[in-house]
């Protein structure tokens, strides 16, 4: 039997690792989607995470601190990934550039559902607030054939269903340089 964990991201967190990062996601599980009662902090517990990103996508509230904290934390990763070689300068920095200006409808929340299982424990790492009794971890390559998504049930937009929705239900391809393009026209003022 399968013993699934969750982890709360954003569809462009998700755009990112498909289309600029190999397909290798960096993501936290906690050890279901709602552990309540458990040892789980607000910041490692999915379903928080998911209603702290899907109110201010509903409302389009380009001000919200959450999402304004979550553009910071995916401009680090850019960062990360260019001092790795896994992107280039040039594409860190439109990257970059993407993470402040982008809509808010690109932090639409989705949820990753992994069969922890299947994860070679070396993989699995206890860190943050796991080490303090919450019942989470951390994969750093987390590949796309090792995690389902669930709560994509967003395409209104035709450029989200086109980077975000197609890709992932229907295996559409398209490449990096459309994406990018794509997404460039959803910047705010």
């Amino acid at each position: 039997m399968a013993r699934y964990y969750y982890g709360t991201k954003t569809a462009l967190d998700w755009v990112l690792a498909h289309f600029f990062y190999q397909a290798e996601h960096y993501t936290w599980l906690a050890n279901c989607f709602f552990p309540y009662k458990q040892a789980n902090p607000k910041s490692s517990n999915p379903l928080l995470i998911y209603q702290d990103l899907y109110q201010p996508w509903k409302d389009d509230d380009v001000y919200d601190k959450f999402i304004g904290q979550y553009r910071l934390n995916l401009i680090k990763g850019i960062i990360y990934k260019e001092r790795q070689r896994t992107i280039s300068v040039e594409q860190g920095m439109a990257l970059r550039e993407l993470c402040n200006t982008i809509s808010v409808k690109f932090f639409y929340p989705i949820v990753y559902r992994v069969d922890i299982d299947k994860i070679p424990r070396p993989r699995l790492t206890v860190s943050g607030s796991g080490k303090g009794g919450s019942s989470e971890y951390l994969i750093e390559d987390l590949a796309e054939d090792e995690f389902d998504v669930l709560l994509l049930d967003y395409d209104g937009h035709p450029d989200f269903k086109k980077v975000v929705h197609d890709p992932i239900l229907r295996n559409n391809y398209i490449d990096s340089y459309e994406v990018l393009e794509i997404l460039e026209k959803h910047k705010n003022a």
